[in-house]
């Protein structure tokens, strides 16, 4: 049975809800361990600020000095890879389309997929 992702654990939380839709669904495609790390801080009640240049994860509902010592203790290995996150999150959202074939070589296929 295929896995479906879950969604927002905390749609009462409206004022950010679309963005934690959307980031949340492409870790889910991309990097779960990452999902599941950030799944976790949304339901503690973590907030996403968009700001013009990409999203600012913020306590929210966390306790300040556990957010400072432990959250970002455990975000620290996934730096490189949320920054990716939300960059490509402030664009779209991931589909399951695969790229043509034949129209790129090899190389640039290997790119994008890293």
């Amino acid at each position: 049975m295929k896995e479906r992702h879950p969604g927002d654990p905390r749609s009462d939380l409206v004022t950010d809800h679309r963005h934690w839709k959307e980031l949340l669904w492409n870790c889910w495609q991309s990097e779960r361990d990452l999902y599941y790390l950030l799944h976790g801080l949304r339901c503690g009640g973590a907030e996403l600020i968009l700001t013009q240049r990409g999203y600012r994860l913020v306590p929210g509902d966390w306790n300040q000095t556990e957010w400072d010592k432990d959250i970002r203790h455990r975000l620290n290995p996934f730096k490189d890879k949320l920054v990716t996150i939300f960059k490509l999150t402030r664009v779209g959202k991931i589909t399951n389309e695969k790229l043509p074939e034949g129209v790129f070589t090899e190389k640039q296929v290997e790119l994008w997929r890293e």
